[in-house]
């Protein structure tokens, strides 16, 4: 698996740039931001939720290792519904998050947020706002040193829970490193891990059997919504760019989906089904894979 791993390396330094801004803002406005859900029945949508990812997942369940052991299969949807977030409004999965689904653009950080929370790897006992913050914060390469020159305009940095946190609502995030802007691949370095990346269905299958997840960029596109049963966030028309977090199913050729817009959790879907995702919104017949995850699962470098 490691000369796999050194193959992906090298294809990713040789892949087409990658740090063009990823937003998915549904109205195609540059905002870039995280929010963390508790399954909380017994709370209003206006009290302060606490996102426990100790003992707990964001969504209230057991992590990983628990669910191991109980009848709930790991790769299954019923396990990746135990960390499953959504970037907007949901009394189930998000509800402290945006009500205006057309101006949240979270998906970058909801993905990288699910990633974390399977691995166990995220801090503990804080409100959704520090995590919002924390987890932006965290994909700039200078974090915790984070200089506030650094910061876009309207953006802050300020220190809560012992973290320090950058507030920002209207600016997105990348997918690979950049030299001042926060990224995914800088939010995966910091919780120990290297990104690798992956420009193929080989690629993408390979780094998701040895990192247990990927997040995949693209596009949400009617097709791609179409692809969903539950209810879908509202997006505006054309193809907005978009990311989600993909885990492996316990079915062969098939991939646990959570995509941070759709509303009815995770779901399981066939390659063909995903590439829908993949598809270029200039091209139909351009498929543009391109994904991020850890060399190995962070636990593992603890």
């Amino acid at each position: 698996m490691r000369t796999v791993l050194l193959l992906l390396i090298t294809a990713a330094a040789s892949a087409p740039d990658t740090a063009d801004g990823a937003d998915c803002d549904p109205s195609a406005e540059v905002v870039d931001d995280l929010q963390f859900a508790v399954d909380t029945s017994e709370q209003s949508e206006t009290d302060s939720v606490i996102a426990t990812i100790g003992p707990l997942s964001p969504a209230g369940g057991p992590l990983p290792e628990e669910v191991a052991s109980s009848e709930i299969a790991p790769s299954s949807v019923e396990w990746a519904n135990q960390f499953f977030i959504t970037q907007i409004y949901d009394p189930r999965w998000n509800p402290s998050g945006n009500v205006d689904d057309t101006t949240s653009n979270s998906c970058g950080p909801a993905s990288l947020a699910m990633m974390m929370a399977a691995e166990g790897t995220a801090p503990t006992n804080i409100t959704t706002e520090i995590a919002i913050d924390y987890a932006r914060a965290a994909m700039y390469p200078s974090y915790p040193e984070i200089d506030p020159s650094e910061l876009p305009d309207g953006a802050s940095l300020y220190e809560s829970a012992g973290l320090i946190l950058v507030k920002d609502d209207a600016h997105s995030v990348y997918l690979d490193q950049t030299e001042t802007g926060p990224s995914l691949a800088q939010g995966i370095s910091y919780v120990g891990s290297n990104p690798v990346f992956g420009y193929s269905w080989d690629e993408l299958d390979a780094l998701i059997e040895s990192s247990g997840a990927v997040i995949a960029h693209g596009h949400i596109t009617d097709a791609w919504v179409g692809r969903f049963t539950g209810e879908y966030g509202e997006v505006e028309s054309g193809a907005v760019p978009h990311f989600i977090a993909l885990f492996p199913s316990t079915n062969d050729g098939e991939y646990v989906v959570s995509d941070p817009m759709h509303k009815g959790g995770a779901v399981v879907m066939s390659q063909q089904d995903l590439q829908t995702f993949f598809k270029s919104p200039a091209n139909q017949y351009d498929t543009s894979i391109r994904v991020v995850t850890w060399d190995t699962p962070p636990r593992h470098n603890q």
